[in-house]
């Protein structure tokens, strides 16, 4: 039919537009498949199966000769994705590609015998952002499971982060806060504004009774699951992303929908955080789940995030009432949870939780001399799901095991970085293929393992604090936005050395593992710098400086370029 002329926005049926705020799709172009030499020339009747390099956002296409009024269907192996393509033939020679993408490790062409196939391809699309970020060790197993995180975690982005790409594509912010973290190691600095997106989504749907929920927008959705509105607004959510990006802008528009809704919240008479319901009561995947201990730790994770953010924007009175609020609760948690032996509910039946044990750590709430009880919590017990795990791993990490952490961390992803797959599952049995909340490790093996991690936001300053637990050699690259840091660590008996590339207008704080008194002594770049048993500093490296002993390392600024430090 004709157009129709409707008018110019805010007319409708356009109403207000708003910018775009992310870019447009980054598109590979058309490719041919990995088994391209394999395909048939003419169709038999049977699947024609398409393999793609890896689980990938891609629309299929095709040029054949037939017949007209043939129909040809095209989808993946992925046997979750509801989106498929038909098309209709015309006769004689003629190409076509398919509009929606689907996802998968291979895509399946149905046609009728008969059919000559000139060339199938495929094209990649995906957000515009570079896999710039980068890990690899001794040890192959940690180096393929941080692959795969990468993989799962570019292939749940697009115009939202996702839980997966093949059943929802709804932006769950339990799934958004674990993705974004990731992100900042795994991508280049474009991905920030998919979660600059992402908390803004989030914010602009903030109800009258001031509750947030997510999925939003969503038609068919309005229930609040308050655990992961608690991480969301907290320390792991829009927090991370400011210390990350700098963007304060963003936190300064977020902080009073964060500040409405802790206002929700409120605390019994022992100071513990009443249970809040929701729409949703959901914590985790799995079993024994002592939910209120879980409610406590994110309360303090998101009154700790709140604290900071009140900081940024210059609400100090606000900052102080948080961090007050934060050390009664903390105080409430380890009279009332702590039972001697380890954190538990009272009244709760089920077997100690892991995640609840790991999430008190996390929040800073544990004093260190009950951190081998915690541990012998975290040896035992397995029943966080792939998407609290990350929690788990952290907490062993901060008390000082990352042993610890790699060993349980290859125990959990054994058998599934084993697989076939190139993505990391929902659940440790199944689920979907590709959920990147399973990534946690990533963040574990970059920020604590390679150890790089902002000390003020944007890499102001950051410092690089290895805790390489039994691993030999690391090599890590993190695309920051102040630009590429690389470092690269290796330790053969008493000798440890650094390679740092430091980008411009950064501080770096460089540690070095002393392990008590096995190293004494520290060179930069070829030349003795510094001597325990001399007390100090030798020589003048240019711009850099001894920050003294701190926690096990030798501390020294560096300023921008590139360095090495070997100790002995």
């Amino acid at each position: 039919q004709a157009p129709v002329e409707r008018g110019a926005p805010p007319a409708a049926p356009w109403n207000r537009l708003y910018p775009r705020p992310i870019p447009l799709w980054k598109d590979f172009g058309l490719r041919p498949y990995t088994n391209a030499a394999e395909l048939p020339a003419r169709s038999t009747g049977r699947p024609v199966v398409a393999r793609l390099p890896y689980n990938a956002q891609v629309t299929p296409w095709l040029k054949i000769d037939a017949p007209a009024g043939l129909v040809i269907e095209m989808r993946t192996d992925n046997a979750l994705n509801e989106i498929y393509t038909q098309y209709v033939t015309r006769a004689g020679v003629q190409e076509f590609e398919g509009l929606a993408w689907m996802n998968g490790h291979a895509v399946v062409y149905r046609m009728p015998p008969g059919v000559k196939i000139l060339s199938l391809r495929y094209r990649e699309t995906g957000y515009a952002a570079d896999l710039s970020g980068a890990f690899s060790s001794n040890q192959p197993f940690y180096d393929r499971l941080w692959a795969k995180a990468q993989r799962t975690l570019y292939v749940t982005m697009r115009d939202n982060y996702m839980d997966c790409p093949d059943r929802e594509r709804a932006q769950w912010w339990g799934d958004a806060v674990n993705e974004l973290g990731e992100a900042f190691y795994a991508l280049s600095p474009s991905s920030g504004a998919l979660t600059r997106k992402a908390i803004f989504d989030l914010i602009r749907w903030q109800r009258p009774d001031k509750t947030v929920y997510s999925p939003v927008p969503a038609g068919n959705w309005d229930k609040e699951l308050p655990a992961q509105m608690l991480a969301s607004v907290g320390k792991y959510g829009f927090w991370t992303y400011y210390f990350h990006s700098g963007d304060r802008r963003t936190l300064a528009a977020a902080y009073p929908h964060v500040r409405d809704y802790l206002s929700v919240w409120r605390l019994d008479a022992d100071g513990l955080v009443v249970h809040r319901p929701g729409g949703w009561d959901w914590s985790d995947w799995g079993r024994n789940i002592d939910e209120r201990l879980l409610d406590n730790a994110w309360f303090c994770l998101a009154l700790e995030g709140a604290a900071d953010m009140a900081d940024a924007v210059g609400r100090r009175n606000e900052a102080a009432a948080y961090r007050a609020r934060r050390r009664s609760l903390a105080g409430a948690i380890n009279k009332r949870l702590w039972n001697g032996q380890e954190y538990r509910t009272p009244g709760y039946q089920g077997a100690t939780d892991d995640r609840g044990n790991g999430l008190v750590v996390v929040a800073g709430i544990v004093d260190p001399a009950r951190f081998a009880a915690v541990k012998q919590v975290l040896a035992r017990e397995f029943h966080a799901s792939p998407y609290m795990e990350k929690y788990v791993l952290e907490a062993l990490v901060l008390m000082g095991d990352p042993d610890a952490a790699l060993a349980r961390m290859r125990r959990r992803y054994d058998r599934i970085v084993a697989g076939p797959l190139t993505t990391l599952p929902e659940e440790w049995n199944g689920g979907t293929d590709n959920h990147a909340w399973s990534g946690g490790p990533l963040t574990i093996l970059s920020q604590y393992v390679a150890g790089v991690a902002p000390l003020t936001p944007a890499y102001a300053t950051y410092e690089v604090r290895p805790r390489m637990g039994s691993l030999k050699r690391v090599h890590a690259t993190v695309h920051s936005v102040k630009g590429k840091i690389d470092v690269r660590l290796a330790r053969d008996g008493d000798r440890f050395r650094l390679a740092l590339a430091s980008p411009a207008a950064t501080s770096a704080v460089v540690c070095i593992p002393i392990d008590g008194r096995k190293r004494t002594r520290v060179a930069v770049n070829g030349k003795a710098f510094w001597d325990s048993g001399k007390g100090g500093t030798s020589g003048t490296p240019r711009g850099v400086s001894f920050r003294g002993v701190d926690a096990g390392y030798a501390r020294f600024a560096v300023p921008p370029g590139s360095w090495r430090f070997e100790a002995r």
